[in-house]
Formats: C-alpha cells, structure tokens, sequence
C-alpha cells in the first residue's frame, strides 16, 4: 500500500510538472493571467479525455471540466462548478480549500455559465456556505427556482457587469444556442473571455434542438460585432477563449479570433446548405453529425439541418401545391425518339424482355465515336404500360436536344420488367413480376442475369464506351440498381437511386468505395411508399463516409418551379415518393437555384462527373 502511495506521489508530481499546472486531490490548477487562475476536475489519477490502455483501446474517459477563479482586490468570481465527482474522496473539501486559500478575505461570487449539470456539480459544496454568493444569468435560472439559497443570490440580465475591485471589472454578454441563457463573461481589457460551452471548445458546439441553431447564428453575429467594436477595447490579436472543456482543444495552443472567424464561415455555410458534415455518434442520439470548418465544429441534428435550409429558402406560409413538372422537355413527344427492341430471354423464369433505347447517333451524333450508357429502371408496376415506363422515370427529359448536347451524347437504355395483375386478387392486389421478384435459389432480382445479357448485347451492338455504364432507378427501380450493383460491380462506373425500396449491406459499401463506384441518392425524408427511416436513413452516415458517395435527402419533394408534389394513385397518395420529378429536372430548380446547395451543378454536372474520372 504504501509503495503504491508513493509512486501515485510521484506521478501527480510528473502530471503537474510537465502541464507546469499543480495538483491539489481531484483537482488541476494553473494560473493563466493575473490573478486569474483554471481549475479542472482531472489529476494525473484521472486525467483529461480518452484513457486508452497498455493495448491501444480506449477503457475510460474524463470529460473534465473546467472552473474558472479571477481575483479583484475587493471579491473573487467563481465561474462554473465543474462536474460532480464521485471517484476521489471528499471533493468538496478539496474544492473550498482550493479556493479560500487562494482568494484570503475577498467575497466569494460564484456564477454559472449555463445550466447544465456538468457545470453545476459541485454545487453542494458552496449551497450551505454562508460566505458564498451567486450572481447567475436570469436567462438560464429562475428565481422561482429553490436550486440556489434565495438570500445568498442575485440574478442579472444581459450585459450585467461585475466590479470585483481595482482594474477587475467583469462584463456578461448573453450568447444562446447551447441553452437559451448561455452567458459569456469578458475580463475587461484583458481580451480574455469565459465561454462556458457557449461556443464550443474546440470539440464541437453542441445544438440540441431545431431552434437552437436560428438563435446562436443570430446571437453569434451580434457577438462579433461586439468583439469587433472599438469601443469594448479588444484585441483580435491577443483575444483568448477560455472553454468549458478546454481539455478539447486538443493541441491548439488556444482559441482566439481564427477560431470566432472559422465558426462565422461555417455558420454561413450551414444557412447555405452546403457545409462540410461527417456522421457523428453520442448519448444524444439526436446529435447525429458534426459540420466543421477548419477549427470550428457545430454538432447538431443532420435532419434539422435539413429542414432549416429548406425552409430558409421555401418558408412554409409560401408553400403551395405543384400541378407538375415544369421541365425542359414533354415526355410525351420525347417517348416517340426511343427505338424498341425485344431481348430474346436467356433465363426462363423471366423469358423474352421488351427494352427502349435512345440512340444518340440515330439523331445526329458523330458516328465514329463511343458514347456512355446510362441504363434506367422504372417503378413497380410502370412496366404494364409499355414505352409509358420511360416516361414515368422522367428520365426521358434526357434523350432530349438541350441535355444530349450538355452531357456530349449519351445512350439511355429502359429495360421493362415483366409485370402482371392477378386479375382474381381484388382491386387493391400490388403488382407482380416487379425488379424485386426474387430468385428462389440466389435471394436476390431475379432479372440480374437477364439484365446483365442485355446490358452486354446493347454495349456490343452499339457505339458505346464499354468503361462508361451508369445505372439508375427509382423504388422497385432503386432495388434493382443496389442489387445490380452488388452483381456486377464490374459493368459499372456510377449508379443513381431515386427513393430506392433497398438498402446495401455493409460489405457491399466496402466494395464500392474499394472499387471506386460513383453512387448518388435521392430521397425525401416524407416518402409515404419507401419510409426514409427505413430507406437510405439507417445506411445514410455510412455512405456519406464513402468518397464518391452523394446522398441527397429533400425536406419536401419539389417540382422545378418549387411547388410540392401531391399525387394519388390508385387512392394512395405518393407525390413525396417521387423525386424522380427532381431528377428530370435536372436537380435544379426552375429559377437556377440547385436541389441540394451542395451540388450547384446539378444532375448533368454529376454525369459529366461521372464520365470525365478515371
């Protein structure tokens, strides 16, 4: 025991040493101004974030956090309580001697930079201590509650400030997002702030709800002007952040003015649409991805994100009901450009297959080069209408003049499934015979191997690239294009999925990113036929992973001049089901603003993209 004493001795001596920070029981002290001094939750025992063991894997964690003390002449100003620690013996004595050894006779103000536990924990270790007052932000704690003693408290407003004697003038600045009282406290000309988890520390600043984010991005513009005031004698320069969790910023030597500007692009980026987001998984399970640029992180909610761009450039009391699709180009005369065949069937359990192609050197192409394919697969029970199937793709639109020329030539190629009504199973029977009819013995479309043939005999039969085959498809469409994939990797340089009724497995994610496959999906979160919950939503954050991976999930399903889609069929209605409308025009609205802001180039720019890499 005792050989255990003195070597847990010599280690808290080294921890201090080396962070030129000391030791004091559960606690981490280093002054970092004049008479101002941070104090962490966290000793070499226990020390800040990620504890990984002899092998490498991760076996704890400290999420310390950090207290702040400044010294005036007359009181001393407490800011936050950390964490309530329960792995170290008597904190709370520890805590009060740490600080009345250090502020001697002053008064004793303590405040709370927001109203979370992990900055409150220590509370009881002041709450009966007759020296000790709170001076809190309004904002974030009620006088009605009885948290705090009522006679040992004052609650200020925003832009309060606090003398604490001689050149120590502290002043609030009420920043929400984090929480709605989220309250930063400026050590005046001193250009060092107190952020609490207002603004991150370097992490990720964490947003819990769809509101959240509207009132940090306004807050934090007021913020910086503030900052950037002359008057509030501030230098940009010499401006510190002092976190909450400070510990996050990980090798940075600190936060400053790099750090508000990073957060001040990103922010623009995000209202745009078009930040850089990555899957992100907490305790929250709402706090499901992290927007970053450069140095800033905002972890919030991916589908708020969605929705608050959306209604940023549709607000909701301007949203009105499309009567269809304002597109270049009328399908109806578009159909009577494709040439139909019928592919001698090589698999019994399908038998012969009728197709449609576009031709782009039938129409005026250079005949003595190749072109790219692009293979398209209908919706259930679209192939019961013979030609009409291309035209319920809405990819027709791209046999037409305008995009042939803008893509340089491309043939489109749409199969048609052999499908049926039981006409003995009632009006309300689904169709049959659909790309998701399964082999009994593969598990998968039973039309891949008839697919397959037919893609090679159009391929041979025809001035086409060979290293150039897109495929694409829309619900049952969607399944055959996943599963396809997974066949025939090999066929293939891109795929699109358009509210696609499958997922892919992990191991078929694996391969397409080894093998380089451009992949694009389209769905909309309200799709009533292929949930988005249970399509594209589960393997979302995984693809997004992936490097030539798109996924595009739409708020509300538009036509090109923005109005919503509504459309009954057969008594059900479907219209947030069909994306295909967006695709067919060209993901791009009527006015020149793209679907997805990320994407400025829209669906033509894609397959350019798309046939251009090598």
């Amino acid at each position: 025991m005792l050989l255990v004493f003195f070597v847990h001795v010599a280690l808290n001596r080294a921890y201090g040493q080396e962070s030129g920070q000391q030791e004091y029981g559960p606690y981490t002290i280093a002054r970092i101004g004049d008479d101002v001094y941070n104090i962490q939750d966290a000793n070499a025992q226990n020390p800040p974030g990620v504890h990984k063991g002899e092998n490498g894997e991760e076996d704890g964690m400290n999420n310390c956090s950090d207290m702040y003390l400044i010294l005036g002449t007359e009181k001393a100003l407490l800011i936050d309580l950390s964490n309530r620690i329960e792995w170290y013996e008597k904190p709370a004595d520890w805590l009060r001697k740490i600080i009345y050894d250090k502020i001697g006779n002053r008064q004793l103000i303590i405040t709370v930079t927001h109203n979370h536990g992990d900055h409150l924990g220590m509370l009881p270790a002041f709450i009966n201590d007759p020296n000790a007052g709170f001076w809190l932000p309004r904002a974030d704690f009620s006088p009605d509650s009885d948290l705090f003693p009522q006679d040992r408290t004052v609650y200020f407003d925003p832009g309060a400030s606090l003398d604490l004697g001689e050149q120590k003038m502290v002043e609030t600045f009420l920043l929400p997002g984090h929480t709605k009282g989220s309250t930063l406290f400026f050590l005046k000309n001193e250009n060092i702030v107190f952020t609490g988890d207002a603004l991150g520390s370097g992490g990720g600043l964490w947003l819990f709800d769809y509101d959240s984010f509207d009132r940090f991005s306004l807050s934090f513009r007021s913020f910086m002007e503030y900052i950037r005031d002359p008057g509030n004698n501030i230098s940009e320069d010499e401006l510190i952040l002092w976190g909450g969790h400070s510990w996050q910023k990980g090798s940075r030597e600190r936060l400053g003015m790099e750090y508000l500007e990073d957060m001040e692009v990103l922010l623009e980026q995000i209202v745009a649409g078009v930040a850089e987001s990555t899957p992100y998984t907490t305790f929250i399970p709402s706090l499901n991805a992290n927007f970053r640029y450069k140095t800033a992180v905002i972890t919030w909610n991916r589908e708020s994100a969605i929705r608050y761009v959306e209604e940023k450039r549709f607000p909701p009391e301007n949203d009105f009901t499309g009567k269809g699709p304002t597109h270049k180009g009328d399908n109806m005369e578009l159909i009577r450009l494709l040439d139909h065949y019928t592919f001698s069937g090589i698999d019994p359990q399908v038998g012969d297959m009728q197709y449609y192609l576009y031709d782009p050197v039938a129409h005026g192409a250079d005949p003595d080069r190749k072109y790219p394919l692009i293979v398209v697969f209908h919706g259930a029970a679209n192939g019961m209408n013979g030609v009409m199937c291309a035209a319920y793709t809405d990819f027709v639109v791209y046999a037409g003049r305008e995009y042939q020329e803008e893509l340089g030539g491309a043939f489109i190629l749409f199969p048609k499934a052999n499908e049926y009504f039981d006409n003995n199973a009632g009006d309300r029977q689904l169709p049959k015979g659909t790309w998701m009819t399964k082999d009994e013995t593969t598990g998968t479309s039973v039309y891949i191997p008839s697919i397959e043939s037919l893609i090679k005999e159009v391929i041979k039969k025809h001035k086409i690239d060979p290293d150039h085959v897109i495929i694409g498809g829309t619900s049952a469409g969607g399944y055959m294009t996943w599963r396809f994939m997974a066949a025939c990797p090999d066929l293939l340089r891109g795929a699109f999925l358009i509210a696609p009724a499958d997922n892919p497995s992990l191991e078929e994610m694996k391969m397409y990113e080894q093998k380089g496959i451009h992949i694009w999906v389209i769905h909309g979160k309200k799709d009533e036929i292929c949930p988005y919950d249970i399509f594209t939503g589960p393997v979302r954050g995984l693809l997004e992973q992936i490097a030539r991976v798109r996924v595009t999930v739409l708020e509300n399903v538009r036509y090109g001049d923005g109005g919503i889609v509504r459309m009954e069929v057969r008594g059900s209605e479907m219209g947030q089901h069909l994306p295909v409308f967006c695709v067919g025009s060209n993901m791009i609205y009527d006015d020149g603003r793209p679907y997805d802001p990320r994407y400025p180039d829209g669906f033509t720019g894609w397959l350019k993209t798309v046939f251009d890499n090598d």
